[in-house]
């Protein structure tokens, strides 16, 4: 008996503990100033076939802490409002940061710095395995556009927004 109550008090702290830490993590990434709930983005890890991304130099995988993630946001913002300054408010090239789901793919560069090229793609894009994959896709206007942030030395570059058809 006494073992029954052990192995159930067990499984019980087990499987309670489980969702508390992915609660901790998902309110941690809406408690912050960037405001992206826990399925508004996925952490994918570099692949090389994707040399493409990170052309001219020959990345190594790396992680990326969600601390790091709030990090990049000030630098995107900025990003942001110098892409749309001037642009008129109804301009098909202006972008915003809400209303996107993101891609983030971390590597350390040939310096050792550390980069992130973020893949962003309006949230009612249908992809399934956005969370694995990077979508290919020709065209979309400025419901598709990519950045690439160096956190070493907090600058942006490579801004690119997919063309219109």
């Amino acid at each position: 008996m006494k073992r029954t109550i052990l192995i159930l008090l067990v499984l019980f702290t087990s499987c309670k503990e489980q969702p508390k830490t992915d609660n901790k993590v998902a309110e941690k990434v809406k408690g912050t100033d960037f405001g992206l709930a826990h399925s508004d983005f996925a952490i994918l890890q570099f692949n090389p076939e994707w040399y493409w991304i990170f052309e001219n130099s020959k990345p190594s995988a790396t992680d990326l802490s969600l601390n790091e993630l709030s990090e990049i946001e000030p630098i995107l913002k900025k990003a942001i409002i110098e892409h749309n300054d001037g642009l008129e408010k109804d301009s098909r090239w202006r972008l915003e940061l809400e209303g996107y789901k993101r891609q983030y793919v971390a590597i350390l560069n040939e310096k050792g710095e550390k980069e992130i090229w973020i893949n962003f793609f309006c949230e009612d894009f249908e992809f399934e395995e956005w969370r694995t994959e990077l979508p290919l896709v020709e065209d979309g206007g400025n419901c598709f556009f990519n950045i690439k942030i160096n956190l070493t030395t907090k600058s942006y570059k490579d801004l690119g927004i997919n063309s219109i058809a």
